[in-house]
């Protein structure tokens, strides 16, 4: 017997089109064809449509600045800045007087934030810096809402603020970590003080009514009530690999040298072998930095239970109902083994007019590494670079 795909639901979409601001200029895309989103977490998520290429709908998404929001069941799905929108007419298709065809692609405005670096003072200008480093200790939640709102919200200089950027409300998320940057992506910091959280914590942006927020939150644990395993029938595909911790002690130098260089141990050994990495901190500019620095390299070499699940939405388990974006669920990975619990780090939406939508959830916060390696690399290049206060550009 072959193995099916998720059935297609019901669900009512809506499109329209903001400016910056998000003031509707295209109240309602009544014809499109196609819908294709992609919701991540803690990544910037992203969509795109399809429909005819009418004259009103092209001069609104070809608007400098223009947004696209999508809803679904009178709920925000998706919305942020549009980012290409190519055209395709074909004579023979669509007639000499027709307007053929046009892909509207954007993200979400995550994407703004993410396109913010992390200024090591941000009430100066980035030429008028007087600071070595960011560096705060407090909870996940204070560091993540501190680092956006003085980069890009309302606590930003003017010229960095984005439009309609505001905090949303406090989550409540508890635990102390130290975190330390340099004109890194915002984002990236993000899902460096997540890694050393003490617990999950999840972010995101969301547009709420004439505002977007950004929202830190902790992710629901459903691994009491959703399974995804070859007996449930859920699973589409699945790659497991568990991997042992590279390094579990980290030994720290910071400035100076010789026998006068600040050394300090950062270790979590736990159930496996003592391994020892050093730490070239010599950027960082007291111990508070040092010891951050080896909590992330410690974080980053930890024991990992990496999944690249592809599930399918069935009844009983359907997205926006029985689990959102980031809940923690649990994974048969090897039959007759323990399951495994990990986040909902994608969720899958295509959607025709004719047939319905179909909900793919992806399983793993391992599973972009998986696919893209070379990614998570660079990621480890430029953090290393940036403990000693270089900043280089590496080609794509």
């Amino acid at each position: 017997m072959g193995v099916h795909g998720p059935a297609p639901v019901e669900a009512e979409y809506v499109i329209w089109i903001t400016d910056h601001n998000l003031t509707p200029i295209y109240e309602q895309v009544d014809d499109w064809s196609a819908i294709s989103i992609t919701l991540r977490f803690n990544e910037v998520s992203s969509g795109e449509f399809t429909a005819p290429a009418h004259p009103e709908l092209m001069a609104a998404v070809r608007t400098p600045k223009a947004r696209a929001v999508v809803e679904r069941n009178g709920a925000i799905l998706l919305a942020g800045p549009i980012e290409y929108t190519p055209t395709d007419f074909d004579a023979e298709r669509d007639g000499y007087d027709g307007n053929g065809d046009v892909t509207v692609r954007w993200a979400d405005d995550l994407a703004l934030v993410a396109g913010r670096l992390s200024y090591p003072n941000p009430a100066q200008a980035a030429n008028a810096q007087t600071s070595a480093r960011w560096t705060s200790t407090g909870t996940p939640e204070v560091l993540m809402r501190a680092l956006v709102n003085n980069n890009g919200g309302p606590g930003a200089l003017t010229a960095r603020r984005i439009p309609r950027l505001i905090l949303g409300a406090t989550a409540g998320i508890t635990g102390s970590v130290t975190w330390s940057t340099r004109f890194q992506p915002v984002t990236d910091d993000l899902r460096g003080i997540a890694a050393i959280s003490p617990s999950r914590v999840g972010f995101r942006t969301q547009q709420v009514g004439t505002d977007i927020e950004f929202q830190v939150y902790a992710p629901t644990d459903r691994t009491g009530s959703m399974w995804i395993s070859r007996s449930a029938g859920n699973v589409l595909s699945i790659k497991h690999e568990p991997e042992a911790p590279k390094a579990t002690v980290a030994i720290c130098g910071g400035q100076d040298a010789g026998v006068n260089r600040l050394i300090l141990e950062r270790s979590n050994v736990g159930d496996w072998w003592r391994l020892e990495t050093f730490v070239d901190g010599a950027g960082a500019a007291n111990s508070t930095e040092l010891q951050a620095l080896g909590d992330e390299e410690i974080a980053n070499n930890a024991e990992v239970q990496r999944l690249a699940v592809v599930a399918a939405d069935i009844d009983g388990q359907r997205y926006g109902v029985n689990y959102q974006l980031g809940d923690i669920v649990s994974v048969e990975a090897v039959p007759g083994l323990p399951d495994v619990p990990d986040i909902v780090s994608a969720v899958e939406v295509e959607v025709d007019p004719a047939d319905g939508e179909t909900i793919r959830p992806v399983i793993g916060v391992g599973s972009a590494q998986m696919l893209n390696p070379a990614a998570a690399v660079q990621r480890d290049i430029l953090r290393a670079l940036s403990r000693r206060g270089a900043l280089v550009e590496i080609p794509l």
